[in-house]
């Protein structure tokens, strides 16, 4: 297998901040991949590994988001080491219900999973968005990449771009400016810029995949999508 075993999760506030939902999706997580490594990202996590590597103009670029948006942050990072590490990235309110070793090919380099193809329908509104210049969001709450990977550097250089000249009149703020800055628009639009799949498997839909997304969790602070502040602070 050209992808790492390592399995890579990030709360920027802390895992004794998750919920009920989220605890048990990692439990889930681990469960069905007892063979692969599990890293797990807070804020101590995130500066020791953007420290230690000398990656000064990455953590300039991380410490300029607003903190309020974790979301953003936790995007920013993935990209960071999943592009250092490779393995399977996954947010934390996401899960497997098998392993990844039945789920990756021995040589796949990148797997891009979307939302549409659901045999239920579900989430067939999900990643439309009129920004994409091609087709559909390719989903960025898992991310499945060998290290190094052209793709990937490519995200990190133009997600990188967007934070260093960012401003509200052109990104935006809450939501969609996080979409824009650092999420899934950035990272699809990075991706589709290199006008080539070589190295890349479109696998579908991730429910078909067994890698499932769970819709409902709930926390007690605010979510991105009510902020109105800059995402990024000069």
């Amino acid at each position: 297998m050209k992808i790492p075993k390592i399995i890579h999760q990030i709360n920027t506030l802390g895992i004794q901040s998750s919920t009920k939902n989220e605890l048990q999706a990692m439990s889930a997580l681990k469960c069905n991949n007892i063979d692969w490594e599990y890293r797990f990202y807070d804020e101590q996590q995130i500066f020791l590994f953007l420290f230690g590597n000398d990656k000064q103009r990455y953590m300039d670029a991380y410490y300029s988001i607003n903190p309020v948006y974790g979301a953003a942050r936790a995007d920013y990072f993935r990209y960071l080491i999943i592009r250092e590490f490779g393995g399977a990235y996954f947010d934390v309110k996401s899960y497997t219900t098998i392993s990844l070793n039945k789920i990756i090919q021995p040589d796949d380099e990148l797997v891009i999973f979307k939302w549409q193809g659901h045999p239920e329908l579900s989430y067939e509104g999900y990643g439309l968005h009129s920004e994409i210049k091609k087709g559909t969001e390719h989903q960025q709450w898992n991310i499945l990449s060998t290290p190094n990977n052209k793709y990937i550097n490519n995200v990190v250089e133009r997600v990188t771009q967007h934070i260093e000249n960012y401003t509200p009149e052109k990104y935006g703020v809450g939501m969609y400016g996080v979409l824009r800055t650092t999420g899934p628009i950035a990272y699809t639009n990075a991706i589709n810029e290199l006008n080539c799949d070589d190295g890349i498997r479109f696998a579908g839909n991730n429910a078909v995949n067994h890698v499932i997304y769970a819709k409902r969790h709930y926390r007690t602070s605010k979510h991105y999508s009510q902020l109105y502040e800059p995402i990024i602070l000069r």
